[in-house]
C-alpha cells in the first residue's frame, strides 16, 4: 500500500528535509522525462535517478503524473509571467527590442522548463487534461499577448492571428533548437533571428505593408494518399481515417485499440485481424504521410525552381494545409521520442528533411532580412507551416489558415514571391 503523499509544499509540516527531498525528486524526475520522454518514464526510473526508494518517491507524490503535474504547474507560472513582461509592439528599433529581449527571456525559460515543454506536441489533450489544466493556461496566455497587440498598428493580419503567431512559433522553434534539429545556431543567433522574423510578420516593411493574400477555392493537386488507398481494403482505410483522426484529437497515448475499432465502426476481432498492435496503425499512417510529404516537398521545390509566383505558392499552401490537418496527430506524435523509437522503417525523419531541404531551396529564391540567420529562417517557415495550420480564433477554415500561413510568410521572409526573383 502507498502512504498518503505529503501535504502542499507550502504546509510547515513537511519540514525542511522533507522539502528538499520533495524539491530533488522533481529536479530528478525532469530530467528523466528529458531523456526517455513522459510515457516513456517510471517511478522506479525517477527513484533511481534521485537515489532513492521506490517507498520515499510515493511518499511524495501519488504517480508520475502527478510529478509532471507540479513540473507543469510551475512552468505555467513562468509562462503567464513572461506573457505580462512582453513590452510595447511597434513598427521601431523600440519594438524590435521589446521583441528581441521577450524572444530571449522565451528560450531561457524553454530551457529551465523543458521536461514540460518538449512533451506537448505529443503529449495530447487527454493526458495533457490529467495532468495540469492544459486549456486555461494556453486561453490566459493568449488572453494577455492579445492584450499587448491591440494596440499595436497592425495592418493587413487579423489580432488573433497575429496573437497565435506569437504564441505557437517561439514554442516550436526552441523545441528545435533543445533538440538539435535543423542544424540551428547558438541560443541567442536563435533568439535574436526570431525576433526579427516575427517583428517583419507583425509589421513588414513598406514594400510589402498591404500583403493580404485571398485564395480562391479552386481544384488541388491529387496526393499521394488517393493512391495508396486503392491498394487496401476499405476496412483498412476505415481504421486509419478513423485512428488519424483520434490521435489528432486525444494524442497517440491516450487511444485505445477499442476506440479506433469504435471509430471505424467494426469489431475488435476484424481489427485485430487487420493490425494486431496500435503501433502497426501508427507505422501505416507513417508511412502514408512521409509519402506525401515527399510529394509536397517535391512540388515546392518545383516552384522554388521556377520565378515562384504568389498565387501558385498559395494553392500549395493550401494542398499543404489539407495534408497536415488530415495527419496533425501523426505528424505532433513524431516530435515525442519514444514514438519515434516505434518507427525506425516508417521514415518519419526522411519526410521531415525532404520538406527541410524544400524549404531551404524556396528561401534561396528570396532575400532575407538584415540580420536573420538563414537555418533559423528555415525553422521558422517550418514551424509556420507546422503549427498555423492549427485554428486560431479568427477562423478555422482550410482556406483561412492557408492564407494567414501565406500572409505571414510573405511579410518576413519570403518577400513577395515571384518579386524576389
Amino acid at each position: 500500500m502507498r502512504r498518503a503523499g505529503y501535504a502542499p509544499p507550502t504546509n510547515a509540516a513537511v519540514g525542511r528535509r522533507g522539502m528538499h527531498t520533495r524539491d530533488r525528486i522533481l529536479r530528478c524526475a525532469a530530467e528523466v522525462f528529458l531523456q526517455n520522454g513522459f510515457h516513456g518514464a517510471s517511478i522506479d526510473m525517477i527513484a533511481a535517478a534521485t537515489g532513492a526508494s521506490r517507498a520515499t518517491v510515493y511518499q511524495y507524490f501519488a504517480d508520475k503524473e502527478a510529478i509532471f503535474g507540479e513540473l507543469a504547474r510551475d512552468s505555467a507560472r513562468a509562462v503567464l509571467e513572461h506573457a505580462e513582461s512582453l513590452g510595447p509592439l511597434k513598427p521601431t528599433a523600440d519594438g524590435l527590442a521589446n521583441l528581441t529581449t521577450w524572444m530571449h527571456g522565451w528560450a531561457d525559460i524553454y530551457d529551465a522548463h523543458a521536461a514540460v515543454f518538449a512533451e506537448y506536441p505529443g503529449i495530447g489533450t487527454v493526458m495533457g487534461l490529467t495532468v495540469v489544466d492544459s486549456q486555461s493556461v494556453p486561453e490566459k496566455f493568449r488572453q494577455r499577448i492579445t492584450e499587448r497587440l491591440r494596440s499595436a498598428p497592425l495592418h493587413g493580419l487579423e489580432l488573433d492571428d497575429a496573437a497565435a503567431a506569437l504564441m505557437r512559433l517561439p514554442h516550436m522553434i526552441n523545441l528545435y533548437r533543445y533538440r538539435g534539429m535543423y542544424g540551428l545556431p547558438s541560443r541567442a543567433t536563435v533568439s535574436n533571428s526570431l525576433a526579427i522574423a516575427l517583428q517583419a510578420m507583425l509589421f513588414p516593411d513598406a514594400e510589402h505593408s498591404t500583403t493580404s493574400v485571398t485564395i480562391a477555392p479552386g481544384p488541388t493537386a491529387t496526393a499521394p494518399r488517393a493512391a495508396a488507398e486503392e491498394t487496401i481494403s476499405p476496412i483498412r482505410q476505415d481504421v486509419l481515417r478513423a485512428s488519424s483522426a483520434l490521435f489528432a484529437e486525444r494524442g497517440y497515448y491516450a487511444v485505445r485499440m477499442e476506440e479506433i475499432a469504435a471509430a471505424a465502426d467494426v469489431s475488435r476481432a476484424t481489427l485485430y485481424r487487420h493490425f494486431s498492435t496500435k503501433d502497426l496503425i501508427f507505422a501505416e499512417l507513417t508511412r502514408t504521410a512521409v509519402r506525401e510529404i515527399e510529394h509536397h516537398a517535391a512540388a515546392l521545390k518545383r516552384l522554388a525552381a521556377e520565378t515562384v509566383d504568389i498565387e501558385a505558392f498559395s494553392h500549395w499552401t493550401l494542398d499543404y494545409v489539407r495534408f497536415h490537418r488530415a495527419y496533425s496527430g501523426v505528424i505532433r506524435a513524431w516530435f515525442d521520442g519514444t514514438v519515434a523509437e516505434r518507427l525506425p522503417d516508417a521514415g518519419a525523419t526522411d519526410g521531415v528533411a525532404a520538406m527541410h531541404d524544400a524549404v531551404s531551396a524556396l528561401l534561396s529564391t528570396s532575400s532575407l532580412p538584415e540580420g536573420m540567420d538563414s537555418a533559423t529562417a528555415a525553422a521558422v517557415v517550418l514551424a509556420t507551416l507546422g503549427r498555423m495550420t492549427e485554428p486560431t480564433a479568427a477562423g478555422d477554415g482550410d482556406l483561412h489558415a492557408a492564407e494567414v500561413i501565406v500572409a505571414l510568410l510573405c511579410r518576413s521572409l519570403l518577400g513577395q514571391p515571384g518579386a524576389a526573383t
